[in-house]
């Protein structure tokens, strides 16, 4: 009995959560729209930026794909981390 009333809490939940989702008109909450596109612009711009930095340093010490791998990856790891301080100060993490 004590298990049917916590599923059923849990399932209020979610539909309280989805409620905050949706607007009245079932379009998406803009302060959701704004926060996705925040944490996609700090993953592009990390990988961006090492892409780039990694095909400058290439020209320029004519190592043609070597810096390249090596700044994409690190673009990457860095645009990942930025997205998870940017969903960090958004909450989803503690």
């Amino acid at each position: 009995m004590n298990k049917l009333k916590e599923i059923d809490l849990k399932i209020k939940e979610l539909k309280n959560k989805n409620k905050k989702i949706l607007s009245s008109n079932n379009e998406i909450n803009p302060k959701f729209y704004s926060m996705a596109m925040n944490i996609s612009i700090e993953l592009i711009t990390g990988i961006g930026l090492g892409v780039f930095l990694g095909l400058l340093i290439d020209n320029y010490l004519q190592t043609k794909p070597l810096m390249f791998i090596i700044f994409f990856i690190v673009g990457t790891i860095v645009g990942f981390y930025n997205m998870y301080k940017s969903l960090k100060k958004y909450g989803y993490f503690k």
